[in-house]
């Protein structure tokens, strides 16, 4: 006759139950845990831009020479349409 002896299993394939004060701890450490994950609230928006002030800053460069018509005329569509929904 022969005999075959298995090792007790040692361990358990899943979890054992929780007491309450221990799911409880589980719980607010979980909380906790999700909440340090959320994102931040957006921040304040950046103050609008001054469209006259910078209108008048290309006109300067122009008068100066620093820009060509070209390039004024570019930057100035720029300021005027910031999406770019301009062909």
């Amino acid at each position: 006759m022969l005999f075959l002896l298995r090792p007790r299993q040692t361990w358990m394939p899943y979890a054992l139950p929780r007491s309450r004060p221990q799911q409880e701890l589980h719980n607010q450490e979980s909380h906790q845990a999700y909440l340090d994950t959320r994102r931040l609230e957006p921040s304040t928006p950046a103050p609008r831009r001054d469209v006259l002030a910078d209108l008048e800053d290309l006109a300067q460069l122009r008068a100066t020479g620093a820009l060509t018509d070209d390039e004024f005329a570019a930057a100035k569509a720029k300021i005027l349409d910031p999406a770019g929904d301009t062909p």
